[in-house]
């Protein structure tokens, strides 16, 4: 009984690390990639959902708006504004209807439909100094992230990108 449980233990572990060595080296060299992001002064911070997505094709993670605890507020954001004090724009979530929406530090996601008062409240002072696109142009979440990694203004070497994403 011992040499059969010897024998399985040692089948296991091999096809773990047949396995498991291509997952972990796919994952390291994607996180050289994606594993950046940039912090906001609104406390906000843009980079890529994941280092790995097995969801999308060619396992490519979205550029995703978040907490800086990790917390994604939205993915797809089209058009996306960023100030000193607010991320704003229209989300295309995968499930559901898409919605406007202001994220302050102060008062998280509020959505025009959900909350029209404070929503109209907080668009009255979203800041002067609009940062990656001007208050004019209309940009997605990758464009406005590209653009402001490029500028090395807002970049952070601790992004809460997970490892994996299904």
């Amino acid at each position: 009984m011992r040499r059969f449980l010897g024998g399985a233990l040692v089948v296991v572990l091999g096809l773990c690390s047949l396995m498991g060595i291509p997952a972990l080296s796919l994952s390291g060299l994607y996180s050289l990639k994606y594993g950046d992001c940039v912090r906001l002064p609104s406390g906000a911070e843009i980079g890529y959902e994941a280092n790995v997505n097995f969801r999308n094709s060619y396992f490519i993670p979205d550029a995703v708006l978040r907490t800086v605890a990790g917390d994604i507020i939205a993915k797809e954001v089209f058009p996306i504004h960023l100030t000193e004090f607010a991320a704003f724009g229209w989300a295309w979530p995968e499930h559901g209807n898409d919605f406007m929406f202001i994220w302050t530090q102060e008062t998280g996601v509020v959505k025009e439909v959900e909350n029209p008062d404070l929503y109209n409240r907080l668009s009255q002072d979203l800041g002067e100094t609009y940062f990656g696109a001007s208050k004019d142009m209309n940009v997605n979440t990758l464009w406005i992230f590209n653009q402001l990694k490029e500028q090395g203004r807002f970049n952070s070497d601790h992004c809460n990108t997970k490892l994996l994403t299904w």
